[in-house]
């Protein structure tokens, strides 16, 4: 039974993740640091930032104090925050697919993007109020693949509704490492292929697999009618 909806964010419902990678390469740059894009989706995307820039680090067999790190992170929000000033991010279909979703279960946002990305694109498109909870990276010790993310939403979606379980809570990603993310959470999860190929995610074993979040509000159609 489903009762309660927790969307990724990059990737699923902003179209950024291109965005967020040349953000990141541009301070790795300026670092003297590199990465390749199949790198980048091989082994950054499920990340948050500080896990980028200490996984970049650690590979070029490099120390990073925190104080540099956080240094790091305000220049790369920097960087992702110019490039989306004029524009809105959001997938065509995704206002539909949020106001589909908030129709019929309490939602939310587990993601490993810092907490004023994700606010700024929401209230930019009027979609903000839609969610009951948003868990962003500024909210959690651990990232993904780290089930943290979506069991602190799930805290947070349970303030609600005390009665709310896990196992009741269906994720929507689009990477390996976030499938992998909500199930070590307890939760089913539906994956969407916009940032890697359909059959690249059925390895990880999501429950459900769509093409693009135009097909959402189908299969939530098709879900609640069981």
């Amino acid at each position: 039974m489903i009762r309660a909806l927790i969307f990724d964010f990059n990737g699923v419902l902003a179209d950024d993740d291109p965005i967020h990678m040349e953000a990141l390469r541009k301070v790795a740059g300026e670092e003297g640091l590199s990465f390749t894009d199949e790198e980048y989706l091989d082994q950054y995307l499920p990340l948050n930032d500080r896990d980028c820039f200490n996984l970049l680090f650690e590979k070029s067999g490099m120390t990073l104090p925190s104080s540099r790190l956080e240094d790091l992170v305000r220049r790369k929000g920097g960087y992702y925050f110019q490039a989306i000033e004029a524009k809105t991010v959001l997938f065509k279909t995704t206002a539909a697919a949020v106001r589909a979703a908030a129709g019929r279960y309490p939602i939310a946002i587990a993601s490993g993007a810092r907490k004023e990305e994700i606010c700024h694109i929401l209230k930019q498109s009027e979609l903000h109020d839609c969610f009951t909870a948003i868990v962003s990276a500024d909210d959690v010790q651990f990232g993904k693949p780290h089930p943290e993310p979506f069991l602190r939403a799930h805290e947070k979606l349970k303030e609600r509704d005390t009665s709310l379980q896990v196992l009741e809570c269906v994720a929507i990603e689009d990477s390996i490492g976030g499938i992998e993310s909500a199930h070590q959470a307890g939760m089913r999860c539906l994956a969407i292929a916009h940032s890697y190929k359909a059959d690249r995610l059925r390895r990880a074993n999501p429950e459900w697999v769509i093409d693009s979040i135009a097909d959402f509000v189908p299969w939530l159609e098709k879900e609640v009618s069981k």
